[in-house]
């Protein structure tokens, strides 16, 4: 024990030594300080209320460090779209060796979700995750100044894609087609931390020879299952005979149930299903039928590999993959009488 306090004692002497002869020499000589060589970042646990992060610190620790000994300080913060969401530190980690992996957890609260979810929708439903280490060293009773190494990673979305078609499909109810939608589009509106709107609207024929009465529409949005938004889409309508109108169709997702679907999220992998549906009530020949409105309704898969995964170190989309209908019909022209064509999709 004596011995290594010895050998401990001349080590810090001859550091100290040259310290001062790379002063005396003005600066020839430079100290290094320990650089951060690598950072990697996964998930850890999922409960209700948080999730963990977990990350890996690789320390490259300079040779003259290893004459005496010393010691880290290292912190760093996890940050979504600039949105400090995660921070952690460690101090007094001995350096040993050539290389020294720090290892940190801490945790996000799930609570923070619907206030990244709405940056991410409202930023084109992009994301830039960033992980800042810093690390400082106390050595031979000296403290040198932090060193850092930033990683990011940018991730997109695309969820409402498949609601931008112009292909046409027809609606049936009694046994007959009343409704052909010609064209979909939708387009998130001003996202907030309580709620995030959905502006839809469908291009929609009426080849029945009377008036087509639309008396109730209504939307339901589930992610991974867990309803997020349900309520009235839109005002009562009436479509003409032969004519073609645009009906409007308007959904919100109350964020405020999204930390329960960022639980369902993390433990499927990051991976969810993401499903609207829009139902019509409409009058036909006096009864009141409930008609699926298929072309404004779709399930897609979408993931978020935030810290990591298919698209590791890189600022490419991470991979999303959708269902939607795979086949539409042509409507007619107004006052035809041709025969609908299959398209595929």
């Amino acid at each position: 024990m004596a011995f290594k306090s010895s050998i401990t004692k001349i080590a810090a002497v001859l550091a100290v030594l040259i310290l001062i002869i790379a002063v005396a020499g003005g600066g020839a000589v430079a100290l290094d300080r320990p650089q951060i060589d690598r950072v990697e970042s996964d998930w850890g646990t999922v409960t209700q209320e948080r999730t963990e992060i977990q990350t890996r610190i690789t320390v490259d620790n300079p040779r003259i460090v290893k004459l005496a000994d010393a010691t880290l300080n290292v912190e760093y913060t996890v940050s979504l779209n600039d949105i400090k969401v995660a921070d952690g530190q460690k101090g007094s980690v001995e350096l040993s060796g050539r290389r020294n992996v720090v290892e940190i957890s801490t945790w996000l609260n799930n609570s923070d979700i619907p206030r990244w979810w709405a940056s991410h929708v409202n930023n084109n439903e992009t994301t830039t995750v960033t992980v800042n280490p810093t690390v400082e060293t106390a050595f031979i009773g000296m403290h040198f100044g932090a060193a850092s190494l930033t990683r990011k990673r940018t991730v997109q979305t695309n969820l409402l894609k498949p609601l931008n078609v112009n292909r046409t499909q027809e609606l049936h109810a009694l046994n007959r087609t009343v409704l052909y939608v010609n064209e979909t589009q939708a387009q998130w509106g001003n996202a907030t931390v309580e709620r995030t709107p959905i502006n839809a609207s469908a291009t929609v024929t009426n080849p029945l020879p009377v008036p087509l009465p639309i008396t109730n529409l209504t939307y339901t949005i589930r992610m991974n299952g867990i309803v997020v938004g349900h309520g009235q889409a839109g005002n009562q309508t009436i479509i003409p005979s032969k004519s073609t109108e645009t009906i409007n169709a308007h959904a919100v997702i109350d964020n405020q149930k999204l930390d329960e679907w960022w639980v369902s999220h993390r433990r499927n992998g990051g991976t969810s299903e993401f499903t609207i549906t829009f139902n019509a009530t409409v009058s036909v020949n006096g009864n009141k039928v409930r008609l699926p409105l298929t072309a404004l309704s779709y399930n897609r898969t979408f993931s978020t590999h935030l810290l990591g995964g298919p698209a590791e170190n890189s600022s490419q989309p991470a991979a999303i993959n959708s269902t939607a209908p795979s086949t539409v019909t042509k409507a007619p022209s107004v006052g035809t009488t041709d025969e609908p064509n299959s398209i595929a999709v």
